[in-house]
């Protein structure tokens, strides 16, 4: 698919409904909907988080996107695949400039290149206690990425056909808890995402399946 393609979906997009819950629990952790079904969110206080799953054309106009890999350090999601983002600091306007912000210190992308499409459905994460607002926007030329080599190991350039055509498997993977539990993930060239990452792709891609079934 390139951009043309996708941007011709994206009033669709903007306006149906999100699937919310529903997609999120077909890429969730052992136990994770229990969790967020129970009363764990009202006796804790989240802290807020935004982060950005953006597109864009390859040098060959393949539509694309983002992903990075952590570096190691000692938190629970160290090395862990990601989209870009983070926390909010006080020079934010919203979250909206918070992913804008964080996506342009991680990976090199100009807040000002990236075009607004539509937010999804908020995400809690009960290891580390944030809540994660994702946006999804696009930019209209090839990236040229620089990544912060203090918080990113490295980036994943994702092409979106592959996504959409990618069947979730089962992994094996260390919890917070230090424990080995099988979970589902995406796999894309032997790198497994899954976790929060995982449960938004599937939101989104529950999403544009809807607009865009095949």
């Amino acid at each position: 698919m390139d951009l043309t393609s996708f941007l011709s979906l994206s009033t669709k997009l903007k306006e149906i409904q999100l699937p919310g819950r529903n997609a999120h629990s077909l890429l969730a952790p052992p136990d994770r909907m229990k969790q967020l079904k129970s009363n764990l969110l009202s006796k804790s206080i989240p802290k807020k988080a935004a982060v950005l799953l953006v597109f864009y054309p390859s040098s060959q106009g393949e539509l694309h996107f983002v992903l990075t890999r952590r570096r190691v350090y000692k938190g629970v999601h160290s090395g862990q695949i990601s989209f870009p983002g983070g926390k909010p600091e006080p020079l934010d306007d919203d979250l909206w400039s918070t992913a804008l912000r964080e996506t342009q210190e991680e990976v090199g992308i100009p807040a000002d290149h990236v075009n607004y499409l539509r937010s999804l459905t908020e995400l809690y994460v009960p290891p580390s206690n944030f809540m994660i607002v994702p946006y999804v926007g696009y930019i209209e030329k090839p990236c040229v990425f620089k990544p912060d080599l203090k918080e990113v190991d490295a980036i994943l350039e994702i092409s979106f056909t592959d996504f959409m055509d990618n069947i979730p498997m089962m992994t094996k993977q260390h919890t917070s808890s230090a424990v080995s539990v099988d979970v589902p993930a995406y796999v894309f060239d032997q790198n497994e995402v899954w976790g929060a990452t995982a449960m938004i792709l599937s939101e989104f891609k529950m999403l544009f399946s809807s607009v865009h079934p095949k």
